[in-house]
């Protein structure tokens, strides 16, 4: 704990609140999984989901199944393909 008494519990719930999500982000889109990214007013794939990137919440590290391009998007440009 800091000598910010009243800010640290906040810290200590957000740190929870991100944990969790990150979870259950890995739990809904395990690697192997398959996704479309949007690209403007288009999807764009299908991805698939390798490991995730350390120290790197809500983004989705992916490799184009046709091309073998990566690239790393957050899940919230993504969808199942």
């Amino acid at each position: 704990m800091s000598h910010y008494t009243k800010i640290d519990p906040l810290f200590d719930q957000f740190r929870d609140a991100r944990d969790a999500a990150e979870a259950k982000l890995r739990e809904v889109l395990p690697p192997g999984s398959r996704v479309m990214i949007q690209s403007g007013p288009e999807w764009i794939g299908p991805y698939e989901v390798l490991e995730y990137p350390r120290l790197s919440f809500g983004q989705l590290h992916l490799r184009n199944v046709e091309t073998g391009a990566e690239r790393r998007v957050g899940y919230a440009r993504t969808k199942p393909a």
